[in-house]
């Protein structure tokens, strides 16, 4: 099998795709921040439906204005919800926060729960049934305060915040003023990151002094370009384009910018890089969470609330076990049935454009999927200063109320091939991220389920497609079919490792000697056991996600028998929108929901 892995290393030393979703802010808002809810409505002489929905728009508008940035990019129009105005803050990471959303979150269930559910529309039902759901799974997580990392390599926050800001839409004369007083907030920001830094350095809680490394040179990347960086050029593309602002303005502006700039954002950064690297030597843990004292116990409840699936972590690890022996077998068949194949280079085929590609994908799934509304999508590629940490490709969620504004992200350092470009492109695009987020919000009234993160889903089903992208891929079939495998399996092996180092304490060489019987070498096993320490249950809200997926469509199928139908199935599945994989299955078949949907 080593022809096969020849490209195995390449997988291993980079993240895989994903999106950027309203969450990206992990450090703001503790998962979801819950204020004192109101109860006045709940004995307002009203149907139980409508104070339901009044309960959970006074919900959403409460959240999504908690944080400028993450309230920016979920609502192009803030004040047609009752949005007027806000503090601009990026949030905290104070324990007292944490602390006062775990009490919030506990009365917001208790409202909650005083809905008469059997009295809501199937509609209603299955948003209160979600909603509890992740409230549940959010206080199961309320001891583990210390154990979050918004500062891990590549997915942390130090290298998402760059891409946002830069991608900062200017709809109105006042973002532009929001934009420049939200640079402001960074260094009071980035402090409280520090606190909750040290306070978990003082709990031997911080990580290895390789990971504060990596962070440490992604900082300098982006410090490098200091006096022309990249948010000051991208700003000033804005401006240069926006229409109703005078010479002088457009100057005023840009000067204002590029002082913020050098007065806020670049101290705020070196001061973290200096703080960081104050705590070098804090970190004695470069294992997994197994060494942490409650290390198991909060990476089984980080992967339930990553993955959605509550099955626990034996399950998951023998469903995953599982899937590595099938598709192992698979491969070998597929190879000895076209020995020469695997010699072939897949640089022999030539790209097409990535829109070329999203327009064929748009048209390529009609059959096995629902129509989706005709979007935009532009193809943007990652700044030079952060090529080197950022993932592959990823998805900009549009505003909700907005859903034409789509961006995908492509890094040029990730050199792909054709193959390589027209499945993450479908991991992105169609029937990917883009699609799936856009026909849920088009199909959607309640804007409260666009804002829950059910990483398991999103990315279970943008990695589900992407396996069926190589399908429709015509240029070499079975050299796809090869590919897929391969990649489900690199995938597989990834995600059965996470658990093995994070749940059962393999060490790197460990690893190292489990890998070296798919016949994957010390350098790119060493990259793998990397990302996964620095990540946990990254990999697994991919795979565990895919896996529920393939596994929910068989359940259906067997329920179905003659009636099924992929597109059936999927159109199902997407009108359910985010949730975890239980509710997910239950309203598959639910009858109620089903004859309201239709």
């Amino acid at each position: 099998m080593n022809d096969l892995f020849r490209h195995g290393k390449s997988f291993w030393s980079r993240k895989k795709t994903g999106s950027l979703w309203k969450f990206l802010i992990p450090a703001a808002i503790p998962l979801l921040l819950l204020g004192a809810a109101g109860v006045w409505f709940l004995s307002a002489p009203r149907t139980e439906d409508q104070r339901f929905r009044s309960f959970t728009r006074q919900l959403f508008c409460q959240e999504v204005g908690a944080n400028t940035l993450n309230l920016h990019y979920t609502l192009a129009d803030p004040a047609a919800y009752g949005i007027d105005s806000t503090r601009i803050s990026l949030g905290t990471m104070e324990q007292s926060a944490w602390e006062a959303s775990s009490m919030q979150a506990e009365n917001f269930l208790s409202a909650l729960e005083g809905f008469s559910r059997e009295e809501l529309s199937p509609q209603n039902r299955l948003t209160y049934d979600v909603l509890r759901d992740y409230l549940r799974t959010r206080l199961e997580g309320t001891a583990f305060y210390l154990y979050d990392e918004p500062l891990s390599p590549t997915l942390g926050i130090q290298a998402q915040l760059p891409v946002l800001l830069a991608e900062y839409p200017f709809r109105t004369k006042g973002d532009i003023e929001t934009y420049l007083q939200l640079l402001t907030a960074i260094p009071e920001y980035f402090q409280s990151i520090i606190d909750f830094e040290k306070e978990k350095a003082q709990a031997g809680l911080f990580m290895s002094d390789a990971s504060v490394s990596n962070i440490l040179r992604q900082c300098d990347a982006f410090l490098s370009s200091k006096d022309d960086n990249y948010l000051r050029q991208l700003f000033d593309q804005q401006i240069d384009s926006f229409s109703n602002l005078t010479i002088d303005e457009k100057i005023s502006y840009k000067q204002q910018n590029q002082d913020i700039l050098n007065a806020y954002v670049m101290p705020a950064y070196e001061n973290l890089m200096k703080e960081l690297a104050n705590l070098l030597g804090s970190g004695k843990n470069t294992g997994g969470l197994y060494y942490l004292p409650q290390g198991k116990e909060y990476y089984a409840w980080l992967v339930k609330s990553t993955t959605g699936d509550d099955s626990g972590i034996e399950a998951i690890e023998e469903r995953i076990r599982q899937e590595i022996v099938q598709v192992s077998g698979e491969v070998q068949t597929l190879l000895s049935s076209d020995h020469g194949l695997t010699s072939i280079s897949l640089d022999e085929y030539e790209s097409q454009e990535p829109a070329e590609i999203i327009s064929s994908l748009q048209q390529m799934i009609t059959r096995d999927f629902p129509e989706a509304p005709q979007v935009s999508c532009q193809i943007k590629y990652v700044h030079d200063s952060l090529q080197d940490y950022l993932s592959p490709a990823f998805y900009l969620t549009p505003a909700i109320d907005d859903t034409d504004r789509n961006v995908i992200y492509i890094n040029p350092a990730s050199d792909y091939n054709a193959l390589e470009l027209y499945t993450t492109l479908a991991h992105e695009g169609y029937p990917g991220h883009l699609y799936q987020t856009v026909l849920f919000e088009e199909n959607s009234d309640e804007p409260l389920r666009s804002i829950l993160n059910y990483g398991g889903y999103t990315e279970g089903w943008a990695t589900y497609v992407e396996m069926y992208a190589y399908s429709t891929w015509t240029e070499n079939a079975t050299l796809a079919a090869i590919y897929q495998k391969d990649r489900s399996l690199m995938l597989g092996l990834a995600s059965f490792l996470d658990i093995g180092i994070h749940y059962r304490g393999y060490t790197r060489n460990q690893v190292a000697e489990f890998l070296a019987k798919f016949g994957i070498g010390r350098e790119a096993s060493d990259a793998l056991y990397t990302n996964i320490v620095e990540a946990p249950a990254n990999y697994l809200k991919y795979y565990v996600g895919y896996l529920n997926f393939l596994d929910l469509g068989k359940y259906l199928e067997e329920q179905l028998q003659d009636q099924f139908s992929l597109k059936e199935y999927h159109a199902r599945v997407l009108a359910i929108g985010p949730c975890s994989f239980t509710v997910l299955k239950h309203y598959l078949t639910d009858p109620d929901y089903l004859r309201w949907a239709a």
